[in-house]
């Protein structure tokens, strides 16, 4: 119970260090300065201390493609200093060789683990891989820190230094970037209307319906299959195929769109697409199991041209650490396609839809290699 309670009056005290943690991490033109060492002035000691970490994380990208893969080296600021009679630029050369040197190893541990196969198995080797960096890094600190003579061995401090940045230019920094996928995939549900012209104004009413869709993406190349289902009214009654249709009769009209488009603007706000293909056109009574209309049936296919004009919601600019590239887009579409039946009427019929959907391409994982060239710093002491 006694330890209990010390925990628990220790808790806001562990909390607020926690947030205080001062860290920088390590940057190929931000190099470090004097003013970066905060710990207080060890007592009594000379010279300077520097901390450093090295660590990795994973970050999940979709289950097609591979988890993204970064790791860094950072200096805790809060612990390192730099005693009143060191604060010169040798122990700044001294101190930025050792934080270059970390930087080669997280590099080495990054292509370690890039290399693994991401299954049931990769943490585990990850973890064992992270552990005998961290050794083999301990070591060569402790052999720098040895033949430099804690940077007080000038010549030994530049021999490392230049060896140092030709190990980071020959290693170089794996970055972690994104490709968008060549596929991309649409969905869509909204509302439209069919509306005749021509000569077709004098048998068919305009019609109201439900629109669905899906959008298949070949970098610009647009596959749409658009089904629709219309409810109207016949104006006219006519007669097709030995059938005869009656006057006022309420219809269901099944509208299935085939085409090709291509996305000729795409823009951080709005997406145009022109397309051609081809319609189906079924036609049947409203009431199906009324016994005057059993049979009554109207097919018709013919080719369409349209136009889609997709405004994109919300902010759809390209991250660098987005995994997928996706929006979401109010779409406006207008489609023609003519309707003939021989002499029983002509026309065409104008296809216009208002729909909410979204679209999406996968963007998967890249790496890569950037050699880096570092400014020498203190190369001129004395």
């Amino acid at each position: 119970m006694n330890r209990l309670l010390v925990v628990l009056l220790l808790s806001p005290l562990l909390g607020s260090a926690q947030a205080t943690i001062d860290t920088l991490h390590w940057s190929t033109t931000r190099r470090l300065l004097l003013s970066d060492f905060h710990a207080p002035i060890q007592s009594g000691l000379g010279g300077s201390e520097f901390h450093y970490q090295i660590g990795y994380e994973v970050r999940p990208t979709s289950v097609w493609s591979q988890p993204a893969i970064d790791a860094f080296c950072l200096m805790f600021r809060n612990l390192s200093w730099v005693s009143e009679t060191a604060r010169n630029e040798r122990t700044l050369a001294y101190n930025q060789v050792l934080f270059d040197l970390v930087e080669v190893y997280t590099r080495l541990m990054k292509a370690k683990l890039v290399a693994l196969h991401t299954d049931r198995h990769f943490k585990q080797q990850a973890t064992q891989i992270e552990y005998l960096t961290n050794a083999e890094l301990g070591a060569e600190v402790n052999r720098f820190r040895a033949e430099t003579g804690g940077g007080d061995d000038l010549p030994a401090l530049k021999r490392w230094q230049l060896q140092v940045a030709q190990r980071l230019y020959d290693t170089p920094d794996l970055r972690t970037t994104f490709r968008s996928s060549k596929i991309g995939y649409g969905m869509f549900v909204g509302g439209g209307g069919m509306l005749p012209a021509g000569p077709l104004t004098q048998t068919f009413s305009p019609a109201a319906g439900v629109v669905v869709g899906l959008d298949i993406a070949f970098q610009r190349t647009m596959l749409l299959l658009h089904p629709t289902l219309y409810n109207g009214t016949l104006r006219a009654g006519f007669s097709h195929n030995n059938q005869t249709w009656e006057k006022d009769m309420s219809i269901t009209s099944s509208l299935f769109e085939v085409g090709l488009g291509r996305i000729v603007a795409d823009l951080p706000r709005s997406r145009l697409i022109p397309y051609v293909g081809y319609r189906l056109l079924d036609l049947s009574p409203r009431d199906g199991n009324d016994e005057r209309y059993k049979g009554l049936s109207l097919y018709n296919h013919a080719p369409t041209l349209g136009l889609i004009v997709d405004i994109k919601l919300g902010d759809n600019t390209q991250k660098p650490d987005r995994s997928e590239d996706s929006f979401w887009f109010v779409r406006t579409k207008v489609s023609y396609s003519p309707l003939l039946a021989q002499d029983t009427f002509s026309g065409g019929l104008i296809n216009l839809q208002i729909s909410l959907g979204g679209f999406s391409r996968i963007r998967r994982v890249v790496y890569k290699p950037d050699h880096t060239l570092i400014p020498l710093q203190g190369t001129m002491l004395n």
